[in-house]
């Protein structure tokens, strides 16, 4: 009896021995927690991982990183989640959307070697990418286009216009074309009125001398002067019409008849009634003009060999004429100051109004530089426009004077306007012109 009781005992020692043994094992054995990861989803924030948890990815005692989570972008207040791998806990929170900033998590799980079973440490690495307020594209601020001087007027499809210009003298529009009918002193010139345009409401600039008149219809201004002999040939530097064409290459005449020589600077006024009378000649007075810069100033050759040079290859497109002192109105000769100027008209235009240079968009302009000084500063003046476009208006009241005329002429050749010509209150012919 007494061997039974002892193997007994000996069992019980062993039972409780191997109890403590188990006892001691299970305390050495640490407990887990699964790790909290952010899954890398843009505009998801990441719940961070309590200070002792063990971040295990699969269901062993090894632990497995889980790698570095990148973010795809999306458009702000619209997150999307990424598919979290099997065995990956994963803790969300959505915040509001927000236009300016969006945050992308990276965790990045570190194994750290320890005996036993490794204890990785999560890492959360947070990249913030900011999105800005979208950025307003540059509106270029349009400049005001400064307003032209002057602008040009196209030439016509056939060419440059051509144009004639007579200056008569001294003589009103009442005792010339406002008195047409039975015993008028003119009868050519009022036909001339009567079949195209004879403007009612004309007048010259100044009274009663010549050359202020004649710069103003060829320069804009009267350069300041009130009489004949404020100026010298050639002492005016500013532009004029002649220099306008000559700059623009539209050949130009200007015939004064009666003239001994080319660009003659002689405007003395002697007895003789044919006489050339050189303030009745502006262009000698702008140096662009005057030699050594160009003299366009010719003799006038007569009315047959002005047909021939109107008819030429090289006809000019611009045409000026000034009579001399007896055929344009200003002395009276053995007809009479209207009369000998209505001779003259009907001698010198029939063949100009049959050339093929009228033909060929011509214009002629007959007028006067001031009238007689009884009626106003400058005068009421005479003056017709004859042309394809002025035929058949007869008597048209418009109100204008030279510095209008200067105007249309320019507008015709698609020049600048000159001084006073820059006024439309100034008249305008245009409308008649071609």
């Amino acid at each position: 009896m007494r061997r039974p009781a002892r193997v007994h005992g000996h069992l019980a020692a062993i039972a409780a021995a191997l109890a403590i043994l188990g006892a001691a094992a299970a305390c050495d054995t640490p407990e887990t927690s699964p790790t909290a990861t952010s899954a890398g989803v843009a505009g998801v924030a990441e719940v961070p991982a309590p200070p002792t948890a063990t971040a295990i990815g699969i269901t062993t005692m090894t632990a497995i990183p889980t790698g570095t989570a990148t973010a795809s972008p999306k458009p702000a207040g619209s997150p999307t989640a990424t598919p979290t791998p099997k065995g990956t806990s994963k803790a969300t929170a959505t915040p509001p959307a927000s236009s300016r900033a969006t945050a992308t998590p990276q965790a990045t799980a570190t194994p750290t070697a320890s005996k036993g079973t490794p204890t990785p440490k999560a890492t959360a690495t947070a990249v913030a990418s900011a999105t800005g307020a979208p950025t307003a594209s540059p509106t270029a601020t349009p400049r005001p286009t400064p307003a032209p001087s002057a602008t040009a007027s196209p030439s016509p499809a056939g060419g440059r216009p051509h144009i004639l210009v007579i200056v008569e003298e001294n003589q009103s529009y009442a005792a010339t074309l406002g008195s047409c009918g039975s015993g008028t002193p003119d009868p050519y010139w009022c036909s001339l009125a009567s079949e195209y345009a004879s403007m009612t409401d004309w007048s010259g600039v100044e009274e009663p001398y010549s050359l202020p008149n004649y710069l103003a219809l060829t320069g804009g201004s009267t350069q300041g002067c009130t009489d004949d002999t404020c100026s010298s040939p050639g002492d005016i530097t500013s532009q004029d019409l002649g220099g306008q064409l000559s700059a623009a290459g539209i050949p130009w005449t200007a015939y004064m008849e009666s003239m001994p020589t080319a660009c003659d600077t002689d405007y003395s006024d002697g007895s003789d009634p044919t006489e050339y009378a050189g303030w009745h000649d502006p262009w000698v007075y702008y140096q662009d003009d005057m030699p050594p810069n160009a003299c366009n100033v010719l003799p006038y050759p007569g009315a047959a060999s002005l047909v021939s040079a109107l008819d030429s290859s090289g006809a000019p497109d611009f045409v000026w004429i000034t009579p001399n002192l007896c055929d344009d109105g200003h002395d009276t000769c053995t007809t009479g100051e209207i009369p000998q100027l209505d001779g003259w008209l009907s001698a010198t235009l029939p063949g100009v109004l049959s050339s093929s240079w009228f033909a060929d968009d011509g214009t002629v302009i007959i007028t006067m530089d001031n009238g007689p000084l009884t009626t106003g500063v400058g005068g009421t003046i005479p003056l017709t426009v004859i042309s394809a476009n002025a035929r058949g208006h007869g008597n048209v009241a418009t109100a204008g004077n030279h510095y209008g005329t200067l105007r249309s002429i320019e507008e015709a050749y698609g020049l600048p306007l000159l001084g006073s010509a820059g006024h439309a209150s100034n008249g305008d012919l245009s409308a008649l012109i071609g």
